[in-house]
């Protein structure tokens, strides 16, 4: 990666942590602390306004009283609240800007596009996975996410969501953490994908694809390759399979996997 996108991977990175954690062990505290340190000397606005929006986000849990969403059910559920927009309906504006057309017009044209206002950046899509760490982490999301005139527009697959949930039961069914990793990347539009080095085609671009950082999955109090092996293993043996793409990105702790309905495995960014 060049400087540039690996600081702006580990802003994303503190990003996702702030304003995805709901409950913090003292294991977590101390991971969140450092990538804090480390972004407070690159950007500290971007981290003022990432620690604002958790606030707000745990001032919306105690008003709306959300617990986590546990099943299939309750993902649509969540879903069925959101403002549905089909391709058409997007804005000639929002098309040109996040570059969803010319070539990239047939990857998301028969997509599911919702509008996300700020009161729904905090709701719970996958566990305590909040919806807006699913979003594109583009600068108009990062500023206005605090004005109560935000909004976004969020390219989703329910069936990534989906599996981003058989991943949490699964860990918790074999006595791991369901919680043990935290939300990286979800859609990005073409545009944003191209500012941070992504792959021209990605499946982020169509909503089918996530990438996540490992914890301490096992639970041993550290955070090593052992943990992510375990996801891995889980990924390609029972939740992704031959329906899609896992990146195992060796050397580091994110792995990515997506719903793109064939077998695709690969190692390098």
């Amino acid at each position: 990666m060049s400087e540039i996108n690996r600081i702006s991977s580990l802003i994303s990175d503190c990003y996702s942590l702030v304003v995805n954690t709901a409950l913090l062990t003292t294991h977590r505290v101390t991971l969140l602390t450092n990538t804090v340190l480390n972004t407070m000397k690159l950007k500290p606005l971007i981290f003022l306004i990432a620690l604002f929006c958790s606030c707000s986000q745990w001032k919306y849990d105690k008003i709306s009283g959300q617990k986590p969403v546990e099943s299939k059910e309750e993902i649509d559920s969540v879903l069925s609240t959101l403002e549905k927009l089909s391709y058409s309906e997007l804005s000639d504006n929002y098309k040109e800007r996040t570059g969803n057309i010319g070539a990239f017009k047939k990857m998301v044209e028969d997509g599911t596009f919702y509008r996300i206002r700020k009161q729904d950046a905090s709701k719970f899509i996958v566990g305590s996975i909040r919806l807006g760490n699913l979003l594109t982490h583009d600068r108009h999301h990062k500023i206005d996410l605090n004005r109560k005139s935000y909004q976004q527009i969020w390219l989703i697959d329910k069936h990534l969501l989906y599996k981003l949930l058989e991943l949490k039961l699964e860990l918790g069914n074999k006595g791991f953490d369901p919680d043990g990793f935290t939300v990286r990347d979800g859609h990005r539009h073409p545009a944003h994908n191209k500012l941070i080095g992504g792959a021209s085609r990605s499946q982020h671009i169509a909503g089918k694809a996530v990438d996540i950082v490992i914890l301490d999955i096992n639970q041993d109090g550290k955070e090593n390759k052992s943990d992510k092996q375990i996801v891995l293993d889980l990924l390609d043996k029972k939740v992704i399979q031959d329906r899609g793409g896992i990146g195992r990105y060796p050397g580091t702790m994110v792995v990515h996997f997506d719903v793109r309905g064939k077998k695709a495995r690969w190692d390098s960014y």
